[in-house]
C-alpha cells in the first residue's frame, strides 16, 4: 500500500499470475497472539490509526493517489457484532470526497516469521474500492523497511478483465540497489471473494513468504538470498495494517465521479491469529514493555530516573543540518547539547531510538533546560507512529517557561500541546528544527526528560 515511483527492479522481481494451487493446511497450534474483536471498541493497546490524506507526512494520497480521507471516527472504524468494521463512505470531509479508515499495530504488535491467519469479508469492490491486509517493517523508511502485501483486491487489470471481485493479489516491496523493487502475484478465485468470509493465511519463514485464500495459494516469494537480492527487510519485525482505500493507482480510478463501487462499503475482520514455531521468530507486544511512570531521561544524567536512553547503545543524537558544536557548560552532569546555526540555512537535530511505549506518560510533559538569546522561531518536536508533531516557539507566543536572556530556564511542554501524539509508539523522543534564521543562532539544551502525571 505504500507506493512510490519504481526506481529499480532486479531481474528476480516480476509481476505475474500465480498458479492456483492448494497449499498445505497449517498444523494445529496455539496462537502466540490473537485479536478476536470481541469487545465494544477498538483496543488502543493493539491498534492505532493513520489519519488524513498523507499530505501531513509528505505523501499526499498516501503515495498512491488515493481519494479518501482516513479518520478515526466510529463511522469509519468500529467493533460491531464481533467484527472490526472498516467502512468507506462517499462524503465530503476535510476537502476529500470519501472517508475510510486505516488501522495498524505499529508500536504495539511487531513480529518476525510465523503463520498469520485472518478471517475477513471484503466488500464488493466494483470499480474503485481497494481493501488491503498488509505489513510494514518496523525499522527504517520505505522502501528500506520492506512491505508485505498479504491481500489486495480491486486491481485495475482485474477490473478490465471483469474479475475485480475474484482477483486477489499479494506483493512485496523492498530496497534493491538504492531503488524500489517489487514482486507481485495474483490468482482468480472460483467465486466472488465478497460473497463470504475468507481465510487469508501467510506463512513467513527464512526461506519463503507464501499467501493463500481458503487454501488456494496466490503468492510466493523466496527470501533466502539475503545478500544477493538485498532482502534484509524481510528478516526483521513487521507490524500489521488493515485499510479500505478508495481509488488510486492500484484501481486505476482517479476521478471521484468514476467510482462505481457500492458505497458505503464495509470490510469485516472477524479475527487474526499468529502462530510461531521457528527458533528465530520474534514477537513484540507493546503493552508488555511500557516504560514505568516517573521521570524518563531522554538526555539527562540526574538521579532517580525511572529509566533513560543509553546513547551509543539504544539511542543516537543526529544533527540534520547547519548545527556546529560550540563550547558550553552543562546544566547538570557532564554532557550538553550546544550548537550554533548559521543565518540563512534551516537547522535541526533529533534523538533517535527504537520504539518506546511511553503510554504511562500521557497527561504528563516534556521537560528540558535551555538557554538562548535568539528571537527567531524554532520548533520542538516528537516523532511517533502518527509522524512528526511540533510545538512552535515564537518570540511573541507561548514559550513554556523559556526566557530568551541567555540564562538557563526550565521548559515544560505538556504532551497535550502536541498535535497527534501517539505515546504508545515514540520513535524520536526529542527534536529541534527551524526555518533559515535571519541571524546566527546559539542553542544550549540539557536535562531533557519525560515526566509522567
Amino acid at each position: 500500500m505504500d507506493r512510490t515511483t519504481l526506481l529499480a527492479l532486479p531481474a528476480a522481481a516480476c509481476f505475474g499470475l500465480a498458479a492456483m494451487t492448494v497449499a498445505p493446511v497449517a498444523q494445529a497450534q496455539t496462537p502466540v497472539w490473537q485479536e478476536n474483536f470481541n469487545g465494544n471498541s477498538i483496543d488502543g493497546n493493539t491498534w492505532t490509526y493513520d489519519v488524513g490524506t498523507g499530505c501531513q507526512i509528505g505523501i499526499c494520497g498516501w503515495g498512491n493517489s488515493e481519494l479518501q480521507y482516513y479518520t478515526s471516527r466510529p463511522e469509519n472504524a468500529r467493533v460491531e457484532n464481533g467484527n472490526l468494521v472498516i467502512e468507506a463512505r462517499r462524503e465530503n470531509f476535510e476537502g476529500s470526497p470519501f472517508t475510510s479508515a486505516r488501522l495498524k499495530t505499529e508500536g504495539r504488535v511487531h513480529f518476525k516469521y510465523g503463520t498469520l491467519e485472518a478471517r475477513i469479508k471484503t466488500p464488493e469492490v466494483g470499480n474503485g474500492l481497494w481493501p488491503a491486509y498488509w505489513m510494514l517493517g518496523a525499522i527504517g523508511v520505505w522502501p528500506d523497511r520492506g512491505e508485505i502485501d498479504i491481500m489486495e483486491i480491486g486491481h485495475v487489470d482485474g477490473i478490465a478483465a471483469g474479475m475485480a471481485n475474484r482477483r486477489v493479489g499479494g506483493a512485496v516491496h523492498w530496497n534493491y540497489g538504492g531503488g524500489h523493487a517489487s514482486h507481485a502475484d495474483y490468482t482468480d478465485f472460483p467465486s466472488n471473494l465478497h460473497d463470504d468470509y475468507r481465510i487469508y493465511r501467510m506463512t513467513w519463514d527464512p526461506q519463503f513468504i507464501r499467501v493463500t485464500v481458503d487454501g488456494v495459494q496466490y503468492f510466493e516469494m523466496a527470501i533466502s538470498d539475503i545478500e544477493g537480492a538485498s532482502l534484509h527487510e524481510f528478516h526483521q519485525p513487521h507490524y500489521l495494517l488493515l485499510n479500505l482505500a478508495v481509488g488510486g493507482t492500484y484501481t486505476g480510478v482517479f476521478d471521484p465521479n468514476a467510482i462505481s463501487a457500492p458505497l458505503p462499503g464495509k470490510m469485516l475482520v472477524d479475527w487474526i491469529r499468529l502462530y510461531q514455531d521457528h527458533p528465530d521468530s520474534e514477537l513484540q507486544v507493546g503493552g508488555s514493555n511500557a516504560v514505568p511512570a516517573g521521570r524518563f531521561g531522554v538526555y539527562s544524567e540526574q538521579s532517580g530516573l525511572a529509566g533513560a536512553l543509553d546513547f551509543g547503545s539504544d539511542a543516537d543524537l543526529f544533527v540534520w543540518n547547519n548545527l556546529a558544536p560550540i563550547a558550553a557548560a552543562p546544566f547538570e552532569g557532564g554532557e550538553v547539547m550546544a550548537f550554533r546555526a548559521s543565518a540563512g540555512q534551516w537547522f535541526g537535530l533529533g534523538i533517535v531510538t527504537d520504539y518506546r511505549n511511553m503510554s504511562a506518560y500521557a497527561g504528563g510533559a516534556l521537560k528540558f533546560h535551555m538557554r538562548t538569546t535568539t528571537q527567531s522561531t524554532f520548533k520542538i518536536g516528537i516523532n511517533t507512529s502518527f509522524g512528526d508533531s511540533w510545538v512552535d516557539f515564537t518570540a511573541s507566543g507561548p514559550n513554556y517557561g523559556l526566557v530568551r536572556d541567555g540564562n538557563w530556564h526550565q521548559v515544560t511542554i505538556p504532551f497535550s500541546a502536541f498535535y497527534d501524539l501517539d505515546l504508545h509508539a515514540v520513535k524520536q523522543m526529542f527534536m529541534v528544527v527551524a526555518d533559515p534564521p535571519a541571524q546566527d543562532v546559539e542553542l544550549v539544551i540539557d536535562n531533557v526528560y519525560y515526566q509522567s502525571p
